[in-house]
């Protein structure tokens, strides 16, 4: 039998076949096919699968249909759907964790620029930019280092992601995505420290074996336009599937320009966030340029390049060995919040430059699978993974003619070993981790006329530093009953930081060489309860940590024209102690999900006055500035609630809207928590009959006041504010896709359809403008 997509044509994998007397059950497997030899040529054969609508067919049919067999898709994911929140595919309904699934689908009709994009448009996860080539998820208080990114089982995270805001999610290309699931909450028993505030786990296309002589070929392309960016973005993937070798090539290409931001200020955004003036350098002298359009944010744009090749292959009947590789490039990509720093009461910008160099990500991965059971293990795998990492910053000030160039590079090794063993009603998902990072920093001042360069004070400790953490975890999944499923985990980690330095100006910050050791024990207690089958009702209980990495403790670099942050050796992990319940209920076809949360953190990791030599002041390259570094608060509080509705009204028609709120404050001096957004939320009417798919959907947040942000938010960073802090902002938007045939298909949209001018939270680029997008995909 082979089972298809009614629409598309394509094949469906994984759909569950079963006959009406249960002697008989079987899926499809990657080409939609499954064999039928054993079933009963009597009777009713039922075939289900959670995005599509379920059929039921007698034997006979099928015969008339040439064992070819269309599904319907359906307009919302409701049923479950599969996960690997325990590093292995698990039922959604049996993860004790909140869990946002994106299929693949989801993500091709949302159609984002940037894997951030694709976060944000879920309207669960807020994202904070600082330029157009940016984007840093915010989880339950949490953001930057204190969440954790995954790639096909590998963490990204390493030992200078920064305490502020990151942008390397952008390195993930969305168009090769085969889903994505975002975990909430403290993943640290899975995961190790960083995922304090959940694990955003991507999944690329992947490699596949065939039960077909033939081998099969599958392929994909994608056109896109963009009006607000002037984006340009194509992408290629290709497969081939054999029945003992597999491979998958992919892709992809953006270039955007300079954004252009809405034209319509409501009152919260009036007289705010103008492009008034740019800076134009030529024949060695910089001049202060009147921008003809005040919304077209001049210097934004930027390129990016991303590239997967996969290969697979059988090594007997239940086992394989995958080679990974991984690229992601970018062009300079200007640092627009920096670039609109002006000087006091004057239209004059203090930065003539500021930019990061060409973002590099590479990664090779080569993963041994079993699932030949063993008295030790049900199915194990082996990941070996390098990843190197270049970033670097470049700033000149206006009317200088130094250009500063701070560089890093990253070498980063991991071994991961993860075994799941089934125990009668349990499954004990267990494993070590060893990551080792190498950390080199270097900078330079060139003055752009002369060529010549001089030496300057690194970002980070100039003599190199490593990273490195070893940690074993288990986690233990037990269903006594359909009613009950309990889970409860442990996790033990070591993580060392070295890091010394040669640079006199650093070495005044910096008094002797770093050589910190923490441990870390910690653990999670979930139990699922389902009353009804309508009902689910989950509890967590959790801890997290995250311990100092190279950035938190042996950073040098300017917060602006006044402010510098400097190392702190004696800086100690934070804690965080999580409870979390969780209710889900059907009525009739409306699902609702109602969640809530607290974390307690202890010595909680802020940015905050500093002293250096007993003085809060520094002399840095000729300026007096004002010394800040990263503390240990003594507590700190997060809590919050999101609540979700789906509902089908008909059966082409469908509503969802969801909603998170959350607070977050050190319980001493009562200071909000930077990475804690306003109460934001996504809502969505949805029309899809036969080819035709269009989505109607509104994109908001509520107010933050001043006094809900940091002070020392408002105080270093007022460009990034109004007066009355981050004002609310609604968007209306329209997507749609209309399928011509089994191989093309079109995409069309309008983003910020009344071209409002708004800015996210704690962004430093407004938000883009109406934006009139068009697709162009071939399958094949």
């Amino acid at each position: 039998m082979q089972v298809i997509d009614e629409t598309t044509g394509e094949s469906i994998e994984n759909v569950y076949i079963y006959h009406e007397n249960q002697s008989f059950s079987t899926l499809t497997s990657a080409d939609g096919t499954a064999d039928l030899s054993a079933c009963p040529a009597m009777g009713i054969v039922i075939l289900q699968h959670p995005a599509y609508q379920s059929t039921s067919l007698a034997y006979s049919e099928l015969i008339v249909k040439d064992f070819r067999v269309e599904l319907m898709e359906r307009i919302l994911l409701i049923d479950e759907v599969t996960v690997t929140a325990n590093r292995w595919e698990q039922n959604k309904g049996e993860v004790s964790q909140d869990i946002l699934a994106i299929s693949p689908k989801t993500a091709s009709f949302q159609n984002p620029e940037t894997s951030a994009d694709l976060l944000a448009e879920t309207g669960q996860v807020y994202v904070q930019k600082s330029q157009l080539g940016g984007g840093s998820p915010m989880l339950r208080g949490f953001a930057a280092n204190s969440v954790l990114l995954v790639v096909d089982g590998v963490r990204l995270n390493n030992a200078i992601f920064r305490s502020g805001n990151l942008q390397n999610v952008i390195n993930i290309d969305p168009n090769a995505l085969e889903g994505a699931e975002v975990i909430y909450g403290p993943g640290s028993v899975m995961y190790g420290s960083d995922a304090l505030g959940g694990v955003m786990d991507f999944h690329t296309k992947g490699t596949r074996f065939t039960t077909l002589d033939k081998p099969q070929v599958r392929g994909n392309a994608m056109a896109r336009y963009g009006s607000a960016a002037n984006e340009k973005t194509g992408h290629l993937d290709f497969s081939v599937y054999g029945k003992k070798f597999s491979y998958m090539g992919s892709i992809s290409h953006t270039q955007l320009d300079d954004l252009k931001a809405g034209s319509k200020r409501t009152s919260g955004f009036k007289g705010h966030f103008e492009r008034t003036h740019y800076v134009r350098s030529a024949g060695g002298a910089d001049f202060l340029v009147t921008n003809k359009d005040k919304n077209l944010q001049k210097h934004s744009g930027y390129n990016l390049l991303n590239t997967i090749q996969k290969v697979r292959l059988k090594t007997g009947a239940k086992s394989d060995i995958a080679y990974g590789f991984y690229y992601s490039n970018t062009s300079d990509i200007p640092r627009y919040d920096r670039l609109t720093e002006k000087q006091e009461d004057s239209d004059s910008l203090i930065y003539a430059d500021w930019y990061y160099g060409p973002q590099k990500w590479l990664m090779h991965t080569l993963t041994f699978s079993t699932f030949e059971p063993t008295a030790v293990y049900s199915q194990a795998k082996v990941t070996l993974a390098y990843q190197q990492y270049e970033e670097s910053r470049n700033d000149r000030k206006f009317g200088d003619d130094r250009l500063r160039t701070r560089t890093e590079t990253v070498d980063l090794y991991n071994v991961t070993l993860d075994l799941d063993r089934k125990i009668g009603k349990a499954n004990l998902y267990y494993g070590v981790d060893f990551i080792f990072n190498d950390v080199q920093s270097s900078g330079y001042r060139k003055n752009l006329i002369t060529g010549e360069k001089t030496e300057t004070s690194s970002r980070y400790p100039d003599g190199g530093s490593t990273y490195i953490t070893t940690a074993a975890y288990a986690n233990l999944s037990y269903k006594p009953s359909p009613r009950w499923v309990l889970n409860m985990g442990a996790r033990y980690s070591d993580v060392r930081l070295k890091a010394s330095t040669t640079d006199a100006t650093a070495s005044s910050f910096l008094q002797e060489d770093l050589d910190l050791q923490n441990q870390a024990v910690n653990g999670m207690a979930g139990v699922i309860f389902n009353p009804w089958a309508s009902t689910r009702i989950k509890a967590l209980l959790s801890t997290g940590f995250r311990a100092p990495n190279v950035d938190d403790v042996g950073k040098v670099f300017e917060v602006d024209d006044h402010v510098v942050v400097v190392p702190n050796p004696n800086l100690k992990p934070e804690y965080s102690y999580n409870q979390e319940l969780a209710i889900q209920q059907r009525i009739g076809k409306v699902y609702v999900d109602l969640v809530g949360y607290h974390s307690m953190l202890t010595d909680a990791i802020v940015r905050s006055e500093f002293t250096v030599n007993g003085s809060n002041t520094i002399e840095l390259d000729g300026d007096t500035k004002e010394v800040r570094a990263q503390v240990n608060a003594e507590q700190a509080k997060i809590y919050g609630a999101s609540a979700q509705v789906k509902t089908e009204i008909t059966p082409s028609l469908a509503f969802t809207s969801s909603i998170t709120l959350s607070k977050g404050y050190e319980t001493g001096s009562n200071e909000p928590l930077r990475h804690v957004p306003p109460a934001f939320g996504r809502s969505a009417v949805i029309y899809q009959i036969k080819k035709l798919r269009a989505e109607l959907y509104s994109m908001y947040n509520l107010h933050k006041t001043a006094a809900q942000i940091p002070s020392s938010e408002i105080d270093d960073k007022p460009h990034l504010y109004t007066d009355e802090g981050s004002p609310a902002w609604a968007t209306l938007n329209i997507k749609s896709q209309y399928v011509l045939s089994e191989t093309f298909t079109v995409q069309a949209g309008i983003e910020n359809i009344l071209d409002l001018h708004y800015r996210t939270y704690s962004s430093g680029i407004s938000a883009p403008g109406r934006n009139i997008s068009a697709t162009l995909r071939a399958s094949f």
